[in-house]
């Protein structure tokens, strides 16, 4: 039975979710992070690309929370701790809907639940350029698959979710379109994760994720170093493009580089690897995409340059295919820059 406090914070946090529907965001580009924002339904990081690199069996790891896809991908691969933080708490919502549906769906039916499309290209020729083609799955947050799930939800993501069903008339699809989740399609969903390879890799995600110890903290980024715990490995996705981006100018990318060197040493242990950022297409196969992308995407940071302020920490960058097909008809390269705290600089 929920305590009229718990009760208390997930009808506060239904509430500022809808919130979400009512807003105008800063940037076409991105959505407006904060304590209740939109919910990824899976990652658009290449996890599978680049987690086989950094070696994480036996390890504690520290990661964004986001989609969970960091979370079942780092149990999937033998991490003995995963502590998820995020500042946006609906992320708890979504990591806790994930790890009960991968308890009781199968593996198609886990993919039919969290994948709006079956697949999303961008067509690059002709007189639609530009333009999505989309194969839509009507499966999407079934309301009838969701009852299946609920049984293995805790009691407070159960309240939250039940509320969000009625608030969209128990239709998933509408749920989906209403701006509160961001879907991603069946193609781009299987070649990120590891454990959405193949039936086999499911299910042994299934009997990781019941394993590994894990907890959720809701905080910004530059409050991780007052986390209780230490780690092996720290996973910092992407942030690091919002907090020194012109439309949020959280910090400078000087004192970023400061907090990684500096800041965060009490909660790394010997030795311990900072994936500081993650960079999409920051090498592009096709030349031809390159200006388009400067002009469209960030004003040129998506190319990798001498003079960028993450190559004075000493990252060590790591390239890989990247998968995302909004951006690339070619795919291009993705990378991340690893911050190896045990190397004397």
């Amino acid at each position: 039975m929920l305590s009229k406090e718990t009760q208390d914070y997930v009808y506060h946090a239904y509430q500022e979710t809808i919130n979400i529907t009512k807003r105008s965001f800063k940037s076409f580009r991105r959505p407006e992070f904060g304590e209740y924002a939109p919910m990824y339904v899976f990652t658009t990081e290449n996890l599978l690309g680049y987690l086989r690199k950094l070696k994480v069996n036996g390890k504690s790891v520290l990661t964004v929370t986001s989609s969970a896809d960091h979370l079942i991908n780092l149990a999937f691969a033998g991490a003995s701790r995963v502590d998820n933080f995020d500042c946006n708490r609906n992320t708890y919502f979504m990591a806790e809907l994930k790890l009960a549906a991968l308890q009781v769906l199968t593996y198609e039916e886990f993919l039919d639940f969290f994948t709006d499309a079956k697949s999303r290209v961008i067509d690059y020729s002709g007189f639609l350029a530009g333009q999505k083609r989309v194969e839509e799955n009507e499966l999407v947050f079934d309301y009838k698959t969701y009852l299946r799930i609920r049984p293995y939800l805790k009691e407070d993501c159960a309240l939250y979710w039940d509320l969000l069903y009625e608030e969209f008339s128990f239709d998933g699809k509408k749920l989906t379109d209403s701006g509160i989740v961001f879907g991603g399609d069946r193609e781009a969903a299987t070649k990120n994760n590891e454990y959405l390879l193949d039936n086999k890799h499911y299910e042994k995600a299934r009997e990781a994720v019941s394993k590994v110890e894990k907890n959720y903290y809701f905080v910004d980024i530059l409050q991780i170093h007052n986390l209780p715990h230490t780690y092996d490995l720290v996973l910092l996705s992407n942030i690091y493009e919002y907090l020194t981006d012109e439309w949020y100018s959280t910090i400078t990318k000087e004192r970023f580089n400061e907090y990684i060197t500096k800041d965060i040493a009490p909660i790394l242990n010997e030795g311990a690897k900072v994936v500081a950022a993650y960079q999409y297409h920051y090498r592009l196969k096709n030349q031809a995409f390159k200006p388009s992308l400067k002009n469209l995407f960030m004003r040129g940071k998506w190319e990798l340059e001498k003079r960028d302020s993450l190559l004075q920490i000493g990252c060590r960058i790591s390239e890989f295919p990247s998968v995302i097909q909004e951006y690339s008809a070619d795919h291009g390269k993705d990378c991340i820059y690893v911050y190896d705290s045990g190397k004397v600089r």
